[in-house]
């Protein structure tokens, strides 16, 4: 896995949440089935980009943001500042308990992953869902091997599919976004 960002990467991700903040990062947060007291992880989190929508819809709720590079945290930290229902986890797959999220969602992160990495990571975003709990990803289409990998995954873990989208979204292009439920 992928560890540190570069400089450049973490600008033009900074770049990307100024020009574009709403039209894709809200928009995705938007699509996230939430009624405010829900326990949410969002799985490779960055700088907080989507976190900065969602944490808004959680009044009653919490959100953890996690992802594998402590620079990327200490960014989220930063882009979160405000919020007091965060908690932040660098990525240990043994620090996520059984069934105690509501919501899983990942952003334009699972392309990113090794196969190998995959078949360790999406069964523990399926094991660290409730009955009924909700994983949401968006990732470019562009990435079709890859996204039939974790379609795949996702459905030997005991995940629905409940809806599917194609979107084009601003510098991005082309994404698939789905929704699983967890029987």
């Amino acid at each position: 896995m992928k560890h540190e960002p570069t400089c450049l990467e973490m600008f033009l991700t900074r770049l990307a949440f100024f020009l574009y903040g709403k039209s894709v990062y809200k928009d995705f947060a938007d699509r996230i089935p939430l009624d405010g007291g829900e326990r949410v992880l969002d799985f490779g989190c960055g700088m907080g980009t989507v976190a900065y929508y969602v944490a808004k819809k959680l009044p009653r709720g919490h959100l953890t943001c996690l992802d594998i590079s402590e620079r990327w945290l200490n960014a989220c930290r930063k882009t979160l500042h405000r919020y007091g229902n965060i908690f932040y986890l660098q990525w240990e797959s043994t620090a996520l308990t059984n069934e105690s999220f509501d919501v899983v969602y990942c952003h334009f992160v699972l392309h990113d992953i090794s196969k190998n990495d995959l078949e360790r990571v999406i069964p523990v975003l399926s094991k660290v869902l409730k009955p009924g709990g909700v994983l949401i990803f968006r990732e470019p289409l562009s990435e079709t091997a890859k996204i039939s990998i974790i379609k795949r995954l996702i459905g030997q873990n005991r995940l629905l599919l409940r809806d599917n989208r194609i979107i084009d979204t601003p510098m991005m292009g082309n994404a698939l976004e789905s929704i699983y439920v967890k029987q």
